[in-house]
């Protein structure tokens, strides 16, 4: 597939990628393939519901990318009978990432619903 994109598209696509730590085809692709969310009654409409959106995308990828690190850690628990050095670590990364989750679920329904 080809996408055609303007100078500027081009650099705010580049730049969103690289934020949410993707390729730039990945992150077309995960973008592409998420579902439009109605956002006609916010105050600042649509923009600020895909931004919000675009930025929930990229935790997606840090809560798979983190919770494959806290797995193998854990399985090095089982194996070995005694935490690794990262264990401790990769879990409190973990509930950083699920706060920031929260966070965004609460401002993409705020951003719905026209609340603050």
């Amino acid at each position: 597939m080809t996408v055609r994109l303007s100078t500027e598209e081009l650099a705010a696509v580049t730049a969103n990628a690289a934020v949410s730590r993707m390729a730039v085809s990945a992150y077309l692709a995960e973008a592409g393939a998420a579902p439009l969310v109605p956002a006609s009654n916010a105050p600042d409409g649509p923009a600020e519901t895909s931004a919000l959106l675009v930025e929930l995308m990229g935790v997606h990828r840090q809560v798979r990318g983190a919770a494959v690190n806290l797995n193998q850690a854990v399985a090095r628990l089982h194996a070995i009978g005694e935490p690794a050095g990262d264990l401790a670590a990769s879990a409190a990364y973990v509930a950083r990432i699920a706060a920031r989750v929260d966070e965004l679920v609460t401002a993409i329904a705020a951003a719905q619903t026209g609340r603050r």
